[in-house]
């Protein structure tokens, strides 16, 4: 064997061994992660304003499915609902608010980071029921409004561990209630305007 080859067997070795070495480096450097399936549950206070009037708050709970295609974009579904607290209403009784959405999450991702900020976009549906609802003091039973709503939002996701993290947000929605049921009997056609405001605070799931 030649004074040549024998200096170039052991480089292979050593630069097996080098790149061993550098894969727990790096896996250990990833703080977060936003690609692939998640799931967060969150705790919510809402407020709902419509048509101009005294806006009603109140307190809920919601759940979030989405899948990041890639590190930064995560299309997800969305529902939740809370209770709100309406005075001076011209309808009356316990009213509760539900939204039901798609959308698409977009991430100032850095897999070096703990703390990733983002903003959103979605768009659905919107409910109100009004359970024991009376009208100028005459009973009307169960009361809902329905109608398209489009939201933008915006948050941030800290991160315990690479695939758990604190997640933190803020969306504001709009749209119409465009259908009314009271009882049995329902009516479409209308143009109530209305305004919900959503506070979560979760945590998210990346298995």
């Amino acid at each position: 064997m030649s004074p040549r080859s024998s200096t170039r067997v052991p480089v292979l070795p050593a630069l097996a061994l080098a790149g061993l070495l550098a894969v727990p480096a790096s896996v250990a450097g990833q703080q977060s992660t936003t690609r692939g399936f998640n799931a967060a549950l969150y705790l919510q206070g809402a407020s709902l304003t419509v048509e101009g009037g005294d806006p009603g708050n109140g307190e809920g709970a919601g759940l979030r499915l989405g899948y990041g295609i890639n590190r930064t974009v995560t299309l997800f579904v969305r529902v939740d609902g809370s209770s709100t607290d309406v005075d001076d209403a011209d309808i009356e009784g316990t009213w509760s608010l539900i939204h039901g959405e798609l959308g698409a999450r977009f991430h100032f991702a850095n897999s070096l980071r703990r703390w990733v900020p983002w903003v959103e976009a979605a768009a659905g549906g919107r409910s109100v029921t009004v359970k024991e609802a009376e009208v100028q003091g005459e009973d009307q039973g169960e009361v809902s409004f329905n109608g398209g709503a489009f939201s933008l939002g915006g948050g941030i996701d800290v991160y315990f561990s690479e695939s758990w993290a604190l997640d933190l947000g803020l969306a504001w929605t709009s749209g119409e209630f465009n259908e009314i049921e009271v009882g049995a009997v329902s009516v479409g056609g209308l143009d109530l305007d209305a305004r919900s405001f959503r506070l979560n605070l979760g945590v998210a799931w990346w298995p």
